[in-house]
Order: C-alpha cells, then sequence, then structure tokens
C-alpha cells in the first residue's frame, strides 16, 4: 500500500495536465514545467535523459500537431454532411476512412513518442514507469473499495 501511495500522489497532483487540452502558444505553462517536474523527480531522469526527452517531446508534439487539424478538418466535413441532411453514403464512407487513417497515423506518432522514452529509461526507472502506469489503470476501481471501506478516505 505504501509502495503505491507515491505514485497515486504524484498522478494525483498531475492530473491537472490532463484537463489542459492543449499547451500555450507561447511554451508550455506552468502546468506542464510542474508536470515535467514532477516527472523528473519521480523517474530521477539525469540531465542527458531529461534532454533527450524535451526533443522527444518537441518532435513528438510537432509532428501530431498537423494530424490534429486534418483530423478536425475531416470531421467538419462529416458534421457538415450531416447537417445538409441525408448524407451520400460514398462520400461518408471515404471521409471515415480519411478520418480512420489520420488517427492510426496519430497513435504512430505517440507510440514512437512512448517508445522513444522508454529507451531512455534504466530499469529502476522503468520500473517506476510501471508503477505509474499500473495506477492510472486502477484509480478508476478506488471510489468503489472506499464507498465499502476497504480503503482509507
Amino acid at each position: 500500500m505504501k509502495r503505491l501511495f507515491l505514485p497515486l500522489l504524484l498522478l494525483a497532483l498531475a492530473m491537472p495536465v490532463a484537463a489542459q487540452e492543449e499547451p500555450p502558444e507561447n511554451g508550455p505553462g506552468p502546468i506542464i514545467n510542474g508536470a515535467r517536474h514532477l516527472i523528473i523527480e519521480f523517474l530521477r531522469l539525469d540531465d542527458d535523459q531529461t534532454a533527450a526527452w524535451k526533443v522527444l517531446w518537441t518532435d513528438h508534439h510537432a509532428a501530431e500537431e498537423p494530424l490534429r487539424q486534418q483530423i478536425a478538418d475531416v470531421q467538419a466535413m462529416i458534421e457538415d454532411l450531416f447537417a445538409a441532411g441525408a448524407p451520400d453514403p460514398t462520400d461518408l464512407g471515404l471521409l471515415m476512412i480519411d478520418r480512420r487513417a489520420l488517427s492510426e497515423a496519430l497513435a504512430d506518432i505517440h507510440f514512437v513518442y512512448v517508445e522513444g522514452f522508454e529507451f531512455l529509461l534504466d530499469e529502476a526507472q522503468a520500473g517506476r514507469l510501471h508503477e505509474i502506469r499500473v495506477a492510472d489503470r486502477i484509480q478508476n476501481f478506488i471510489p468503489a473499495f472506499k464507498a465499502f471501506d476497504l480503503v482509507h478516505r
């Protein structure tokens, strides 16, 4: 139980990052900077790892942005078809295929980023990252356990 407390605490402190839809245009804001510091501290990243991660993050974000815009554009076209009434199934199908392909490309970019980050870590750091991932998976179950007084409130 004590081993999960720190990862859960860090996760709770970093949750506001998930609420940000995208970082501010003029560089990362205080929430992103705070989250970055927590990750560096929790995983005990050294200066070289931190610098490499910054490059990975920047490249990842730059690669995702045009795809996110293209997905939004295709989604707008899909919504326009429906708004106009009875959309042509062929046109709609082609747009759905386009959106799916763009979404898969976005997922691929994210996967490369995550793999690159994991490659930077030593075994102990990878273990701490794994703890955070486990905490993320179980966080939705915690209220149910609290409701039955199986964990402290």
